[in-house]
Protein backbone atom coordinates (compact mmCIF):
# COMPACT_ATOMS: atom_id res chain seq x y z
CA UNK A 1 0.00 0.00 0.00
CA UNK A 2 1.28 4.07 -0.87
CA UNK A 3 0.69 6.36 1.25
CA UNK A 4 0.57 10.01 0.27
CA UNK A 5 3.43 11.85 0.64
CA UNK A 6 5.06 12.94 3.82
CA UNK A 7 5.78 16.01 4.89
CA UNK A 8 9.44 15.67 6.08
CA UNK A 9 11.82 15.82 3.21
CA UNK A 10 15.12 18.03 2.91
CA UNK A 11 13.68 20.60 0.92
CA UNK A 12 10.67 21.19 2.69
CA UNK A 13 11.84 20.95 6.10
CA UNK A 14 14.31 23.50 5.06
CA UNK A 15 11.50 25.59 3.92
CA UNK A 16 9.52 25.29 7.22
CA UNK A 17 12.14 25.67 9.18
CA UNK A 18 13.11 29.48 7.35
CA UNK A 19 8.92 29.68 7.56
CA UNK A 20 9.35 29.56 11.29
CA UNK A 21 12.81 31.81 11.13
CA UNK A 22 10.41 34.23 9.36
CA UNK A 23 8.10 34.07 12.47
CA UNK A 24 10.64 34.53 15.17
CA UNK A 25 12.17 37.54 13.29
CA UNK A 26 8.51 38.41 12.63
CA UNK A 27 8.07 38.44 16.80
CA UNK A 28 10.97 40.44 17.56
CA UNK A 29 10.13 43.17 15.14
CA UNK A 30 7.38 42.90 17.07
CA UNK A 31 8.25 43.66 20.01
CA UNK A 32 10.89 46.22 19.11
CA UNK A 33 7.98 48.07 17.61
CA UNK A 34 6.23 47.83 20.11
CA UNK A 35 8.82 49.24 22.43
CA UNK A 36 9.12 52.44 20.43
CA UNK A 37 5.59 53.13 19.99
CA UNK A 38 5.40 53.23 23.70
CA UNK A 39 8.46 55.55 23.70
CA UNK A 40 7.50 58.03 21.08
CA UNK A 41 4.09 58.45 22.55
CA UNK A 42 5.85 58.72 25.22
CA UNK A 43 7.69 61.93 23.98
CA UNK A 44 5.18 63.36 21.87
CA UNK A 45 3.16 63.29 25.63
CA UNK A 46 5.83 64.87 27.01
CA UNK A 47 6.38 67.57 24.14
CA UNK A 48 9.89 66.35 23.51
CA UNK A 49 11.28 65.39 19.98
CA UNK A 50 11.46 61.55 19.07
CA UNK A 51 15.20 59.96 19.87
CA UNK A 52 16.89 59.16 17.00
CA UNK A 53 17.17 55.45 18.24
CA UNK A 54 13.12 55.29 18.36
CA UNK A 55 12.99 56.51 14.69
CA UNK A 56 16.13 53.65 13.81
CA UNK A 57 13.66 51.01 15.87
CA UNK A 58 10.42 52.06 14.57
CA UNK A 59 11.87 51.72 10.69
CA UNK A 60 13.90 49.22 11.34
CA UNK A 61 11.09 46.82 12.59
CA UNK A 62 8.89 47.73 9.98
CA UNK A 63 12.14 46.81 7.08
CA UNK A 64 12.52 43.41 8.96
CA UNK A 65 8.64 42.82 8.90
CA UNK A 66 7.86 43.16 5.29
CA UNK A 67 10.97 41.63 4.30
CA UNK A 68 9.86 38.51 6.59
CA UNK A 69 6.69 38.73 5.22
CA UNK A 70 7.98 38.83 1.63
CA UNK A 71 10.49 35.77 2.15
CA UNK A 72 7.76 33.44 4.19
CA UNK A 73 5.45 33.59 2.23
CA UNK A 74 7.83 32.84 -0.88
CA UNK A 75 8.89 30.13 1.12
CA UNK A 76 5.63 28.85 1.81
CA UNK A 77 4.53 28.76 -2.44
CA UNK A 78 7.65 26.90 -2.65
CA UNK A 79 6.88 24.68 0.16
CA UNK A 80 3.52 24.01 -0.91
CA UNK A 81 4.31 23.61 -4.77
CA UNK A 82 6.93 20.80 -4.29
CA UNK A 83 3.86 18.82 -1.89
CA UNK A 84 1.76 19.26 -4.44
CA UNK A 85 4.39 18.06 -7.14
CA UNK A 86 5.36 14.92 -4.84
CA UNK A 87 1.31 14.38 -4.42
CA UNK A 88 0.77 14.38 -8.32
CA UNK A 89 3.88 11.89 -9.30
CA UNK A 90 2.39 9.49 -6.46
CA UNK A 91 -0.86 9.90 -7.73
CA UNK A 92 0.08 9.75 -10.95
CA UNK A 93 2.08 6.42 -10.78
CA UNK A 94 -0.39 4.75 -8.94
CA UNK A 95 -3.59 5.14 -11.43
CA UNK A 96 -0.48 3.87 -14.31
CA UNK A 97 -0.31 0.92 -12.38
CA UNK A 98 -4.32 0.05 -11.64
CA UNK A 99 -5.76 -2.51 -14.09
CA UNK A 100 -7.18 -1.39 -17.04
CA UNK A 101 -10.70 -2.91 -16.05
CA UNK A 102 -10.54 -0.32 -12.86
CA UNK A 103 -9.92 2.55 -15.17
CA UNK A 104 -12.92 1.49 -17.44
CA UNK A 105 -14.56 1.14 -14.28
CA UNK A 106 -14.11 4.26 -12.96
CA UNK A 107 -15.10 8.03 -14.66
CA UNK A 108 -12.28 9.77 -16.34
CA UNK A 109 -13.59 12.66 -14.85
CA UNK A 110 -13.10 11.05 -11.41
CA UNK A 111 -9.53 10.40 -12.26
CA UNK A 112 -8.74 13.86 -13.95
CA UNK A 113 -10.11 15.74 -10.84
CA UNK A 114 -7.37 14.02 -8.46
CA UNK A 115 -4.62 16.46 -10.29
CA UNK A 116 -7.22 19.59 -10.24
CA UNK A 117 -9.17 19.67 -7.24
CA UNK A 118 -7.11 16.91 -4.49
CA UNK A 119 -3.93 18.92 -5.82
CA UNK A 120 -5.12 22.25 -4.87
CA UNK A 121 -6.18 21.56 -1.72
CA UNK A 122 -2.68 19.88 -0.86
CA UNK A 123 -1.04 22.96 -2.40
CA UNK A 124 -3.06 25.71 -0.12
CA UNK A 125 -2.93 23.80 2.91
CA UNK A 126 0.64 23.24 2.62
CA UNK A 127 1.77 26.41 0.95
CA UNK A 128 -0.73 28.68 2.79
CA UNK A 129 -2.23 27.61 5.45
CA UNK A 130 0.66 25.36 7.40
CA UNK A 131 2.94 28.12 7.23
CA UNK A 132 0.18 30.71 8.56
CA UNK A 133 -0.45 27.96 11.40
CA UNK A 134 3.58 27.73 12.15
CA UNK A 135 3.90 31.84 12.10
CA UNK A 136 0.94 31.90 14.40
CA UNK A 137 2.71 29.15 16.71
CA UNK A 138 5.43 31.45 16.95
CA UNK A 139 3.69 34.92 16.75
CA UNK A 140 0.90 34.84 19.18
CA UNK A 141 2.73 33.95 21.95
CA UNK A 142 5.44 36.45 21.81
CA UNK A 143 2.69 39.30 21.22
CA UNK A 144 1.19 37.52 24.49
CA UNK A 145 4.49 38.08 26.40
CA UNK A 146 5.16 41.74 24.76
CA UNK A 147 1.56 42.75 26.04
CA UNK A 148 2.61 40.70 29.66
CA UNK A 149 6.00 42.90 29.73
CA UNK A 150 3.96 46.28 28.94
CA UNK A 151 1.17 46.00 31.38
CA UNK A 152 0.27 42.67 33.45
CA UNK A 153 -3.08 44.49 34.18
CA UNK A 154 -3.50 45.03 30.70
CA UNK A 155 -2.59 42.11 29.42
CA UNK A 156 -5.24 40.41 31.38
CA UNK A 157 -7.97 42.76 30.58
CA UNK A 158 -7.55 42.98 26.46
CA UNK A 159 -7.20 38.81 25.99
CA UNK A 160 -9.83 37.59 28.14
CA UNK A 161 -12.28 38.34 25.23
CA UNK A 162 -9.80 37.58 22.61
CA UNK A 163 -9.88 34.33 24.18
CA UNK A 164 -13.16 34.19 24.38
CA UNK A 165 -13.66 34.48 21.16
CA UNK A 166 -11.01 31.71 20.24
CA UNK A 167 -13.42 29.56 21.98
CA UNK A 168 -16.31 30.30 20.54
CA UNK A 169 -14.54 29.95 17.08
CA UNK A 170 -13.42 26.73 17.76
CA UNK A 171 -16.72 25.53 19.34
CA UNK A 172 -18.25 26.46 15.77
CA UNK A 173 -15.41 25.17 13.54
CA UNK A 174 -16.28 21.44 14.09
CA UNK A 175 -19.13 22.03 11.28
CA UNK A 176 -16.97 23.39 8.63
CA UNK A 177 -15.55 19.93 7.29
CA UNK A 178 -19.13 18.40 6.60
CA UNK A 179 -19.34 21.59 3.87
CA UNK A 180 -16.52 21.22 2.53
CA UNK A 181 -17.80 17.57 1.34
CA UNK A 182 -21.21 18.77 0.16
CA UNK A 183 -19.61 21.27 -1.70
CA UNK A 184 -16.49 19.28 -3.19
CA UNK A 185 -19.10 16.25 -3.65
CA UNK A 186 -21.14 19.37 -6.15
CA UNK A 187 -18.39 20.73 -7.10
CA UNK A 188 -17.08 17.44 -8.81
CA UNK A 189 -20.06 16.43 -10.27
CA UNK A 190 -19.87 19.43 -12.61
CA UNK A 191 -16.43 19.25 -12.90
CA UNK A 192 -16.15 15.13 -14.23
CA UNK A 193 -19.48 16.11 -16.29
CA UNK A 194 -17.63 18.74 -18.43
CA UNK A 195 -15.06 16.96 -18.46
CA UNK A 196 -16.17 13.86 -20.30
CA UNK A 197 -18.93 16.08 -22.27
CA UNK A 198 -16.37 18.87 -23.46
CA UNK A 199 -15.26 15.75 -25.76
CA UNK A 200 -18.63 14.73 -27.44
CA UNK A 201 -20.15 18.34 -27.48
CA UNK A 202 -20.16 18.50 -31.34
CA UNK A 203 -22.17 15.31 -31.34
CA UNK A 204 -24.71 16.27 -28.11
CA UNK A 205 -25.34 19.28 -30.26
CA UNK A 206 -26.05 17.04 -33.23
CA UNK A 207 -28.62 15.06 -31.04
CA UNK A 208 -30.51 18.01 -30.00
CA UNK A 209 -29.40 17.85 -26.93
CA UNK A 210 -27.32 21.54 -25.75
CA UNK A 211 -30.18 22.58 -24.32
CA UNK A 212 -30.58 20.02 -21.81
CA UNK A 213 -27.68 19.99 -21.31
CA UNK A 214 -27.45 23.44 -20.28
CA UNK A 215 -30.33 23.25 -17.84
CA UNK A 216 -28.75 20.45 -16.20
CA UNK A 217 -25.65 22.41 -15.89
CA UNK A 218 -27.88 25.45 -14.67
CA UNK A 219 -29.46 23.28 -11.70
CA UNK A 220 -26.14 21.72 -10.76
CA UNK A 221 -24.72 25.55 -10.54
CA UNK A 222 -27.78 26.98 -8.32
CA UNK A 223 -26.86 23.35 -6.17
CA UNK A 224 -23.13 24.42 -6.22
CA UNK A 225 -23.56 28.33 -5.08
CA UNK A 226 -25.72 27.10 -2.29
CA UNK A 227 -23.26 24.85 -0.79
CA UNK A 228 -19.97 27.39 -1.88
CA UNK A 229 -22.47 30.53 -0.23
CA UNK A 230 -23.02 28.18 3.06
CA UNK A 231 -19.31 27.44 3.46
CA UNK A 232 -17.88 30.78 2.24
CA UNK A 233 -20.17 32.54 5.48
CA UNK A 234 -19.24 29.62 8.17
CA UNK A 235 -15.33 30.51 7.02
CA UNK A 236 -16.46 34.55 7.02
CA UNK A 237 -18.19 33.65 10.29
CA UNK A 238 -14.92 32.42 12.33
CA UNK A 239 -13.28 35.42 10.77
CA UNK A 240 -16.34 37.86 12.15
CA UNK A 241 -16.21 36.46 15.76
CA UNK A 242 -12.58 36.98 15.90
CA UNK A 243 -12.89 40.43 14.70
CA UNK A 244 -15.79 40.76 17.32
CA UNK A 245 -13.21 39.48 19.93
CA UNK A 246 -10.16 41.36 19.09
CA UNK A 247 -12.39 44.74 18.70
CA UNK A 248 -13.70 44.11 22.73
CA UNK A 249 -10.15 43.69 23.83
CA UNK A 250 -9.44 46.71 22.50
CA UNK A 251 -12.26 48.35 24.20
CA UNK A 252 -11.94 46.47 27.46
CA UNK A 253 -8.08 47.68 27.41
CA UNK A 254 -9.44 51.32 26.80
CA UNK A 255 -11.96 50.73 29.58
CA UNK A 256 -9.14 49.86 32.15
CA UNK A 257 -6.67 51.89 31.01
CA UNK A 258 -8.98 54.99 31.67
CA UNK A 259 -10.02 53.34 35.06
CA UNK A 260 -6.69 52.72 36.37
CA UNK A 261 -5.23 56.11 34.64
CA UNK A 262 -2.48 54.10 32.95
CA UNK A 263 0.37 55.90 30.90
CA UNK A 264 -0.99 56.79 27.16
CA UNK A 265 2.25 55.52 25.96
CA UNK A 266 1.77 52.32 27.54
CA UNK A 267 -1.84 52.43 25.82
CA UNK A 268 -0.82 52.82 22.45
CA UNK A 269 1.29 50.04 22.41
CA UNK A 270 -0.78 47.59 23.71
CA UNK A 271 -3.06 48.55 21.19
CA UNK A 272 -0.74 48.24 18.26
CA UNK A 273 0.15 44.82 19.69
CA UNK A 274 -3.28 43.79 20.10
CA UNK A 275 -3.77 44.96 16.45
CA UNK A 276 -1.30 42.65 15.22
CA UNK A 277 -2.46 39.82 17.44
CA UNK A 278 -5.95 40.03 15.02
CA UNK A 279 -3.78 39.15 11.83
CA UNK A 280 -2.48 35.86 12.81
CA UNK A 281 -5.59 34.95 14.55
CA UNK A 282 -7.67 35.56 10.93
CA UNK A 283 -5.10 33.64 9.46
CA UNK A 284 -5.46 30.65 11.77
CA UNK A 285 -9.83 30.75 10.56
CA UNK A 286 -8.67 30.12 6.94
CA UNK A 287 -6.31 27.83 7.74
CA UNK A 288 -8.85 25.85 9.18
CA UNK A 289 -10.50 26.60 6.29
CA UNK A 290 -7.63 25.12 3.65
CA UNK A 291 -7.14 22.20 6.16
CA UNK A 292 -10.25 21.15 6.46
CA UNK A 293 -10.29 20.44 2.28
CA UNK A 294 -6.98 19.07 2.87
CA UNK A 295 -8.35 16.27 4.87
CA UNK A 296 -11.05 15.36 2.39
CA UNK A 297 -8.75 15.28 -0.52
CA UNK A 298 -6.38 13.32 1.75
CA UNK A 299 -8.41 10.83 2.09
CA UNK A 300 -9.67 10.34 -1.75
CA UNK A 301 -6.24 10.26 -2.85
CA UNK A 302 -5.59 7.29 -0.06
CA UNK A 303 -8.48 5.57 -1.23
CA UNK A 304 -7.11 5.57 -4.32
CA UNK A 305 -3.64 4.66 -3.43
CA UNK A 306 -5.00 1.85 -1.33
CA UNK A 307 -5.91 0.21 -4.37
CA UNK A 308 -3.50 -3.18 -5.47
CA UNK A 309 -1.08 -2.47 -8.10
CA UNK A 310 -0.04 -4.51 -11.06
CA UNK A 311 3.63 -4.94 -11.65
CA UNK A 312 4.37 -4.21 -15.26
CA UNK A 313 8.11 -3.22 -15.20
CA UNK A 314 11.03 -5.80 -16.50
CA UNK A 315 13.62 -5.57 -18.63
CA UNK A 316 13.73 -6.04 -22.18
CA UNK A 317 15.10 -10.07 -22.39
CA UNK A 318 15.72 -9.41 -26.13
CA UNK A 319 14.73 -12.86 -26.60
CA UNK A 320 11.29 -14.48 -27.58
CA UNK A 321 8.94 -15.58 -24.87
CA UNK A 322 6.73 -18.67 -24.20
CA UNK A 323 3.59 -17.83 -22.93
CA UNK A 324 1.15 -20.12 -20.81
CA UNK A 325 -2.08 -19.31 -19.79
CA UNK A 326 -4.35 -20.85 -17.39
CA UNK A 327 -8.10 -19.81 -16.15
CA UNK A 328 -11.32 -21.28 -14.94
CA UNK A 329 -14.25 -20.48 -17.01
CA UNK A 330 -17.70 -21.16 -16.38
CA UNK A 331 -16.23 -24.24 -14.44
CA UNK A 332 -14.43 -25.98 -17.07
CA UNK A 333 -10.66 -25.04 -16.86
CA UNK A 334 -9.27 -22.91 -19.98
CA UNK A 335 -5.72 -23.31 -21.64
CA UNK A 336 -3.46 -21.31 -23.63
CA UNK A 337 0.07 -21.34 -24.76
CA UNK A 338 2.38 -19.54 -27.09
CA UNK A 339 5.90 -21.24 -27.92
CA UNK A 340 8.66 -18.80 -28.01
CA UNK A 341 8.90 -16.58 -31.22
CA UNK A 342 5.73 -18.31 -32.65
CA UNK A 343 2.54 -16.63 -34.03
CA UNK A 344 -0.07 -18.19 -32.13
CA UNK A 345 -4.24 -16.65 -32.26
CA UNK A 346 -6.20 -16.53 -29.08
CA UNK A 347 -10.12 -16.68 -30.17
CA UNK A 348 -13.49 -16.73 -28.62
CA UNK A 349 -15.47 -14.37 -26.30
CA UNK A 350 -12.73 -14.72 -23.54
CA UNK A 351 -9.87 -13.58 -26.11
CA UNK A 352 -10.23 -9.72 -24.80
CA UNK A 353 -9.78 -10.64 -21.01
CA UNK A 354 -7.42 -13.56 -22.13
CA UNK A 355 -5.19 -11.04 -24.26
CA UNK A 356 -5.20 -8.26 -21.67
CA UNK A 357 -3.81 -10.43 -19.40
CA UNK A 358 -1.50 -11.60 -21.44
CA UNK A 359 -0.06 -7.58 -21.59
CA UNK A 360 0.11 -7.05 -18.23
CA UNK A 361 -3.12 -4.81 -18.87
CA UNK A 362 -5.08 -6.76 -15.88
CA UNK A 363 -4.16 -9.45 -13.32
CA UNK A 364 -7.31 -10.83 -12.18
CA UNK A 365 -6.48 -13.17 -9.37
CA UNK A 366 -8.77 -16.46 -11.54
CA UNK A 367 -6.14 -16.44 -14.82
CA UNK A 368 -2.66 -16.82 -14.38
CA UNK A 369 0.12 -15.80 -16.77
CA UNK A 370 3.43 -17.70 -17.15
CA UNK A 371 6.14 -16.53 -19.09
CA UNK A 372 8.77 -18.80 -19.72
CA UNK A 373 7.35 -20.66 -17.37
CA UNK A 374 7.87 -18.54 -14.55
CA UNK A 375 5.11 -16.24 -13.57
CA UNK A 376 7.37 -13.31 -11.43
CA UNK A 377 8.87 -12.56 -15.24
CA UNK A 378 7.80 -9.59 -16.23
CA UNK A 379 9.08 -9.40 -20.07
CA UNK A 380 8.65 -6.11 -22.54
CA UNK A 381 5.55 -6.25 -24.40
CA UNK A 382 3.59 -4.42 -26.73
CA UNK A 383 0.21 -4.15 -26.74
CA UNK A 384 -1.80 -3.57 -30.19
CA UNK A 385 -5.35 -2.08 -29.02
CA UNK A 386 -8.31 -0.90 -31.33
CA UNK A 387 -7.43 2.63 -30.22
CA UNK A 388 -3.73 4.08 -30.89
CA UNK A 389 -1.94 5.62 -28.02
CA UNK A 390 -0.27 8.50 -29.01
CA UNK A 391 1.07 11.48 -27.71
CA UNK A 392 1.42 14.87 -29.38
CA UNK A 393 4.74 15.53 -30.79
CA UNK A 394 6.83 14.46 -33.65
CA UNK A 395 6.44 11.25 -35.65
CA UNK A 396 10.02 10.26 -34.11
CA UNK A 397 8.94 10.38 -30.81
CA UNK A 398 5.59 8.87 -31.77
CA UNK A 399 7.65 5.63 -33.70
CA UNK A 400 9.98 5.46 -30.39
CA UNK A 401 7.26 5.55 -27.54
CA UNK A 402 8.41 2.24 -26.11
CA UNK A 403 12.30 2.49 -26.84
CA UNK A 404 14.13 2.65 -23.58
CA UNK A 405 17.20 4.95 -25.68
CA UNK A 406 16.19 6.39 -28.98
CA UNK A 407 17.48 4.77 -32.24
CA UNK A 408 19.32 6.74 -35.11
CA UNK A 409 17.06 8.69 -37.48
CA UNK A 410 17.89 6.00 -39.99
CA UNK A 411 17.07 3.39 -38.33
CA UNK A 412 13.59 4.81 -37.63
CA UNK A 413 13.10 5.77 -41.09
CA UNK A 414 13.85 1.93 -42.07
CA UNK A 415 11.59 0.33 -40.04
CA UNK A 416 8.43 2.57 -41.06
CA UNK A 417 9.35 2.33 -44.69
CA UNK A 418 9.29 -1.70 -43.93
CA UNK A 419 5.65 -1.22 -42.87
CA UNK A 420 4.85 0.41 -46.07
CA UNK A 421 4.92 4.26 -44.35
CA UNK A 422 7.65 5.21 -47.30
CA UNK A 423 4.80 8.13 -48.22
CA UNK A 424 4.28 9.07 -45.08
CA UNK A 425 8.28 10.11 -44.74
CA UNK A 426 7.89 11.87 -47.68
CA UNK A 427 6.29 14.95 -45.71
CA UNK A 428 8.88 17.98 -45.82
CA UNK A 429 9.60 17.50 -42.48
CA UNK A 430 9.77 14.02 -42.59
CA UNK A 431 10.42 12.93 -39.14
CA UNK A 432 9.73 16.14 -37.58
CA UNK A 433 6.34 16.24 -38.74
CA UNK A 434 3.90 16.52 -36.01
CA UNK A 435 1.59 14.00 -34.71
CA UNK A 436 -1.60 15.05 -32.32
CA UNK A 437 -2.36 13.33 -29.83
CA UNK A 438 -4.43 9.42 -30.62
CA UNK A 439 -3.16 9.89 -33.42
CA UNK A 440 -6.05 12.24 -34.93
CA UNK A 441 -5.71 13.43 -38.90
CA UNK A 442 -4.31 10.04 -39.48
CA UNK A 443 -5.99 6.50 -41.47
CA UNK A 444 -6.59 3.40 -39.19
CA UNK A 445 -3.85 1.91 -41.51
CA UNK A 446 -1.03 4.25 -40.40
CA UNK A 447 -1.48 4.25 -37.05
CA UNK A 448 -1.28 0.54 -36.88
CA UNK A 449 1.70 0.50 -38.93
CA UNK A 450 3.19 3.19 -36.66
CA UNK A 451 1.89 0.60 -33.56
CA UNK A 452 4.16 -2.21 -35.18
CA UNK A 453 6.99 0.04 -35.62
CA UNK A 454 7.52 0.82 -31.73
CA UNK A 455 7.37 -2.73 -31.46
CA UNK A 456 10.05 -3.83 -33.54
CA UNK A 457 12.10 0.01 -32.30
CA UNK A 458 11.30 -0.81 -28.22
CA UNK A 459 12.57 -3.94 -29.09
CA UNK A 460 10.23 -5.89 -27.45
CA UNK A 461 10.05 -9.99 -26.08
CA UNK A 462 6.24 -10.02 -26.57
CA UNK A 463 3.31 -8.56 -29.25
CA UNK A 464 0.02 -8.85 -28.32
CA UNK A 465 -1.90 -7.67 -31.21
CA UNK A 466 -6.16 -7.25 -30.37
CA UNK A 467 -7.22 -4.56 -32.71
CA UNK A 468 -10.34 -3.99 -35.43
CA UNK A 469 -7.58 -2.02 -37.05
CA UNK A 470 -6.00 -5.35 -37.56
CA UNK A 471 -9.36 -7.24 -38.32
CA UNK A 472 -10.04 -4.44 -41.45
CA UNK A 473 -6.87 -4.49 -42.64
CA UNK A 474 -6.34 -5.61 -46.33
CA UNK A 475 -2.38 -6.70 -45.80
CA UNK A 476 -2.54 -8.31 -42.72
CA UNK A 477 -0.36 -11.27 -44.27
CA UNK A 478 1.85 -9.22 -45.51
CA UNK A 479 2.20 -6.95 -42.37
CA UNK A 480 2.61 -10.09 -40.33
CA UNK A 481 5.60 -11.23 -42.32
CA UNK A 482 7.62 -7.75 -41.73
CA UNK A 483 7.16 -7.68 -38.09
CA UNK A 484 8.59 -11.81 -38.56
CA UNK A 485 11.32 -10.60 -40.84
CA UNK A 486 12.44 -7.35 -38.00
CA UNK A 487 11.69 -8.95 -34.47
CA UNK A 488 11.85 -12.51 -33.05
CA UNK A 489 9.06 -11.77 -30.69
CA UNK A 490 6.67 -13.60 -30.19
CA UNK A 491 3.48 -12.39 -31.26
CA UNK A 492 -0.42 -13.50 -30.06
CA UNK A 493 -3.06 -12.40 -32.23
CA UNK A 494 -6.19 -11.74 -30.38
CA UNK A 495 -9.32 -12.32 -32.65
CA UNK A 496 -12.16 -9.71 -31.91
CA UNK A 497 -14.51 -12.25 -33.40
CA UNK A 498 -16.39 -14.37 -30.92
CA UNK A 499 -16.04 -18.08 -31.99
CA UNK A 500 -16.96 -20.83 -29.80
CA UNK A 501 -12.93 -21.91 -29.37
CA UNK A 502 -10.57 -20.69 -26.88
CA UNK A 503 -7.45 -20.85 -28.96
CA UNK A 504 -5.45 -22.16 -31.57
CA UNK A 505 -1.62 -22.65 -32.56
CA UNK A 506 -0.64 -21.50 -35.96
Amino acid sequence: MTAVPKLATEERVKDAVLIISCGIAQAAALAMAAFATRDAFAALHAGSRLANLTIIELALSGLVAAACLFLSRRRAEALGQSYANSLRKVLYAQIAKLPKLRHEERRVGALSLRFVGDLSAARLWFGRGLPEVLTAIVVLPSAIAILWALDPNLAWTGLVPLAIAVSVMGLLSWHLERRHRQLRKRRASIAISMIERIAIAPELDLMGRTNKELRALDNRGKALKESAVKRRGRTAGLQAILQAGVAFSGLSLLWFANAQATAPATVAASLSVLALVALPLQSLASAWDQYCAWRIAREKAQNLLNERPISRHGGSMRAPVSVEVTSIQDGNPVMFRAARGSVSRLEGPNAPALARCISGLDQPSDIQVLYDGKATMHPHVAHIGSVHVGLQGSLRRSATMMCRARPSDARIEHVLGEFGLTSFLDHPRGLDQRVFEGGKGLSAEQTLRIDLARAVLGKVDLVVIFSLRWKTDPDQHGLLKVLQSLTPATVVLADVSNKAHLSKAL
